[in-house]
């Protein structure tokens, strides 16, 4: 299969075709290679967040990530949560002694290892819930410390629930200001889309940043298990529109929606119901989950299965069994079968909503990703009729993995970017 992806003027043309490289959280060559495992994938992650200064430390993310024994999930979360509790108690030292900014430096760090330390904890497990609770405690500590302070908000939501989030100003002095409403995929949390998300680069380019969750999602799962994945998105962001223009300080005119990994189904989803978003931004753009997972598993998605596909899952993979155990649990088909999670995946779908996305949209793709994602995001683009662009992040620009964890200020480049060309 050739693919031909638009590109910036100027970008490196990639002398190893995406054609032949990896997949979704596979390794590449702009990975540290610590790890034969994902768990490489997941420092890269940690790594990002000290690319606006505020996050985690190399030094202390390698001297942790040598002390983990690789593929042991149990190793993973014992030593980042050692770590996590360091330098926790290191900001509230810091905090009584009245240094606000290296509290602040600190918190964000220790909230960025408990994240990680619970990764791949299956929810059966309490500490995965006690350190998720110790990674939300820590940002929110954080966040009072910033100037203007991020706000942490309650969105009203269906049936009485709620969806958590974050809104960062763009400025203390008031009036409303361009918006754009980030969204994580199938594993991140809130409070990372501060970094990874591009909270902090929407904010130092005059953005204010909206930082929150849909049902399923970690966070809000976490504080309510009853709220799982849902395919009609546009139900969430409706709400989380909602709350975004009664605020004062918001364009109504110039409002995105920026979605990260699986975020790249929700936004695009959620865009051609949601007409008062101006921009939406897929990062990836994946306009069907179910062969993508199924090909994160190791299965051909194109191969009929029935019950015997569970013989052929090798969970020594942690990212691998991540995805049938939390990433199902969160889908509500925890417990069943993979033929079960399969069927619910093919609800997860864009096909014939190309033509009611009308707004302009980005789609951003890092060529690591390998040609499965690629092919079906660009495939869908190509079917498009708002105005549009694409455009796939080389090797040879060192953020080729996916969502660019690898290159956040590339990433943040790139969509902001062409932003502030759509609003301007």
């Amino acid at each position: 299969m050739n693919i031909s992806l638009t590109q910036t003027s100027g970008a490196p043309t990639s002398a190893k075709s995406a054609t032949t490289m990896g997949a979704i959280f596979g390794d590449t060559p702009g990975m540290p290679g610590m790890f034969k495992s994902n768990f490489d994938y997941q420092l890269v992650r940690g790594m990002l967040a000290g690319a606006y200064g505020e996050g985690g430390a190399f030094g202390e993310l390698y001297s942790t990530a040598r002390r983990v024994v690789d593929r042991d999930i149990n190793s993973w979360a014992v030593e980042w949560g050692l770590t996590a509790e360091r330098i926790e108690a290191l900001a509230g030292d810091c905090l009584c002694g009245g240094h606000r900014v290296s509290a602040r430096e600190a918190f964000l760090r220790a909230s960025l290892y408990w994240r990680t330390g619970l990764f791949y904890l299956e929810g059966k497990d309490p500490r995965q819930l006690a350190m998720y609770h110790r990674h939300r405690s820590c940002f929110r500590q954080a966040a009072a410390l910033f100037d203007p302070p991020i706000e942490p908000v309650i969105i009203p939501y269906e049936n009485g629930k709620t969806l958590p989030g974050y809104f960062m100003r763009a400025s203390a002095t008031g009036g409303r200001r361009p918006t754009v409403m980030i969204l994580g995929g199938g594993d991140s949390t809130c409070e990372e889309l501060y970094d990874f998300g591009g909270g902090a680069a929407a904010v130092r380019r005059g953005y204010n940043a909206f930082l929150w969750e849909g049902p399923g999602q970690v966070g809000a799962f976490a504080l309510d298990p009853s709220l799982t994945y849902r395919p009609d998105w546009e139900v969430p962001t409706r709400y989380a529109v909602d709350y975004a223009l009664s605020r004062d300080d918001v364009d109504p005119k110039r409002l995105a929606l920026a979605g990260n990994s699986m975020g790249g189904y929700f936004a695009p989803r959620a865009a051609a119901y949601e007409k008062r978003i101006a921009a939406v931004i897929a990062n990836s753009l994946i306009p069907n989950l179910k062969p993508v997972l199924m090909a994160g598993l190791g299965f051909d998605p194109s191969a009929p299965y029935g019950d015997a596909v569970e013989d052929k899952m090798d969970l020594s993979e942690p990212m691998k069994k991540y995805m049938v155990t939390n990433v199902c649990q969160r889908l509500g088909v925890g417990g069943g079968s993979l033929p079960a999670l399969f069927d619910d995946l093919g609800r997860y779908n864009l096909a014939g909503l190309e033509g009611e996305i009308t707004c302009p949209l980005l789609s951003v793709a890092g060529e690591g990703e390998g040609p499965l994602a690629i092919g079906l995001g660009h495939d869908f683009y190509e079917k498009l009729t708002c105005p549009k662009t694409e455009r796939l992040v080389c090797l040879l620009e060192g953020g080729e993995a996916h969502c660019q964890m690898n290159n956040p200020s590339l990433k943040h480049q790139i969509e902001f970017d062409w932003l502030d060309d759509v609003f301007k």
